[in-house]
């Protein structure tokens, strides 16, 4: 039987997967209860739309309760006048459909090419099988019209009509957006007994961002997409198309629907124009009103919105998609506020964080991540671009401790986990190494910071204990304790050390280290600096050697990772003390500049 090899996750694995999981569950139970959840929903960008009214009249004085009652019945009169004007003319269209239909036939018709197109032919052909497929009890079938008794539920739902369960969502909608207002100080409360002490800091604060980014983005929306129904119902009335108001009325609801939805209000009026006006000079005038402010509308946008709900076109279209999908024709209508919605949430709630990399338009990605994915991708122009890019802002100090050194340990870890391949980390020290050779050669780079540190990471047993030397009589020696990447690690030190002078001896830690600390002795060198990329394990036993054969050299470690702390590497080391720990080039210059005697310290710090 052969072993089974263990399956190793680390903490951002197990994080995903923990967020797909209860994903899925949410997704499933919003599918299974989507009669619940469709008018909370709806109720609570309702909540946040009108919150800031209420707010604003509480905040004048007058009561909680008389705020959200004129709030909510100016809201109702606003809708209900709304409505009554567009069921009128929703109600005189539906009168002259036939004549419209009539008028649209004919036109059509006209434009026909004589004996009709290809298509119809095919058309009439299939109609025609399907027609003489029929039996004769099929043809002479009458339709019987079932008549219900006379009743008060049968009477109200032969008036409704189809607008019975529009009017029954509707009103369950109002009163949960009278219940959130009232009580929205209470669900907070609740929310901040939930979570308790520990993070009440942090749950206030993304409530308030939540709340206040959402109330401010739906309600200009809501006046963006208001004034484009305005806009567009005035200039069809100026054009002189019927029922106005209604085309305008669904030009600002279709609205909501991202990408498609100017296409859809402008589809009506575009049909109702052919079939009203007997030329076609107005339904150019129809497709130049909405091009015109759609146009107008997409430059003021970005103004109004800013950057901070900014969403990515894709992930908007998909989530679009998924609405869809989840709730029909209300989560499309929902779906471009539901989205915000979402994004918001994730860029607030740091467990949701995710969704905010997903939904937003600007995502920033460091770059060291963009170095590493080009160098995997053997985009040698793309990688040695990113660095060149970096040097016109930083240092070479800053872009090697930033981006190059840390991919050199990433690439050493994910080879050791196998996910990445041995020539892959070729690949990575080749490019390293040539582009090592170009800034050598390019005299207007600068090869250190303007300013060395004051402060180094960690001193375990102070330099300056020991007297200054002139590395050109005991050389400074560099060892790289892990192999190639710790090797070029040392050389990119030698070329922020060149402006002094001083240079290190680079040796490879590989083989008996008995061998290496009697290389050393021979060399007897002023300084020794060991090398070491936070991929493997630490070189204690190296460092131990080194310290007990030349105990009276200082010794520095070079743990490459400006981002650890120093404190438990020093912990890690022992008890292979040295006499200094750092994390960055800058602190191995400033570390050599306590060692190394005039001339070269004049050389390091005279910047």
């Amino acid at each position: 039987m052969g072993t089974e090899t263990p399956m190793n996750f680390d903490a951002n694995s197990i994080r995903l997967m923990r967020a797909l999981i209860i994903g899925g569950l949410v997704i499933f139970a919003m599918w299974v209860a989507a009669d619940v959840f469709k008018p909370v929903a709806l109720a609570v960008l309702l909540t946040f739309l009108l919150a800031p009214a209420t707010a604003k009249l509480e905040h004048l004085g007058v009561p909680r309760v008389l705020s959200v009652a004129l709030v909510m019945v100016l809201t109702s009169i606003v809708i209900g006048g709304v409505l009554y004007v567009v069921g009128g003319q929703l109600a005189s269209l539906a009168k002259h459909l036939p004549e419209y239909q009539d008028k649209i036939q004919s036109k059509m018709t006209g434009m026909k090419p004589a004996g009709g197109s290809a298509f119809d032919q095919v058309c009439n052909v299939v109609v025609g099988f399907e027609t003489s497929n029929r039996s004769e009890e099929e043809k002479a079938a009458v339709p019987v019209r079932i008549v219900s008794g006379s009743d008060l539920v049968g009477t109200l739902h032969t008036v409704l009509g189809p607008f019975e369960s529009i009017a029954a969502f509707g009103g369950i909608v109002l009163l949960l957006v009278v219940f959130l207002l009232f009580e929205r100080d209470d669900i907070g409360d609740r929310i901040i007994q939930l979570v308790g002490w520990g993070k009440i800091g942090v749950t206030t604060r993304t409530l308030a961002q939540i709340g206040a980014g959402l109330s401010r983005y739906l309600a200009t929306l809501a006046l963006v997409n208001t004034g484009f129904g305005l806009v567009i119902g005035l200039g069809l009335w100026a054009i002189g198309l019927p029922s106005p108001a209604l085309w305008g009325f669904l030009a600002a609801l279709f609205r909501f629907i991202p990408y498609v939805g100017s296409m859809l209000s402008f589809s009506f009026p575009a049909l109702i124009s052919v079939a009203h006006f007997p030329g076609w000079m107005q339904l150019f005038l129809v497709f130049a009103l909405f091009a015109g402010v759609e146009l107008v509308v997409n430059g003021v946008e970005p103004w109004l919105y800013g950057k901070s709900t900014g969403i990515s076109p894709i992930g908007l279209l998909i989530a679009a998609m998924f609405w869809t999908w989840l709730w029909g024709g209300l989560g499309l209508l929902l779906a471009n506020a539901l989205t915000v919605c979402m994004a918001v949430a994730g860029r607030s709630i740091p467990g949701l964080g995710f969704l905010g990399t997903l939904l937003s338009h600007d995502v920033s990605v460091s770059d060291d991540l963009r170095w590493y994915q080009r160098v995997l991708n053997r985009d040698q122009e793309g990688a040695i671009l990113i660095l060149d890019e970096a040097l016109k802002t930083r240092s070479f100090e800053e872009v090697c401790d930033q981006i190059v050194i840390p991919i050199l340990a990433r690439a050493d870890q994910d080879r050791a986990h196998e996910f990445i391949e041995g020539r892959d980390v070729a690949f990575i020290w080749r490019l390293v190494r040539d582009w090592l050779d170009d800034v050598a050669e390019d005299d207007e780079i600068t090869l250190n910071t303007p300013e060395s540190p004051t402060t180094l990471e960690a001193e375990v047993e102070p330099l300056s204990v020991a007297a200054p030397v002139d590395p050109e009589e005991h050389p400074f020696v560099g060892i790289a304790a892990g192999g190639g990447g710790d090797a070029l690690v040392l050389r990119m030190l030698n070329m922020a050390l060149k402006p002094s002078g001083v240079r290190l001896t680079i040796m490879t830690a590989g083989g008996d280290t008995l061998q290496v600390c009697d290389k050393l002795a021979q060399i007897e060198p002023g300084l020794i600096l060991i090398s070491h990329l936070p991929a493997g394990s630490t070189p204690r036993y190296l460092t131990k050697r080194i310290r007990a054969r030349l105990g009276d050299v200082p010794a520095v470690f070079g743990y490459w990772n400006s981002r650890a702390d120093a404190s438990q590497v020093v912990e890690r080391l022992r008890p292979a003390t040295v006499n200094r720990i750092v994390l960055s080039l800058a602190s191995a210059r400033a570390a050599i500049a306590h060692r190394a005697a005039p001339p070269a310290l004049a050389g390091l710090t005279a910047d």
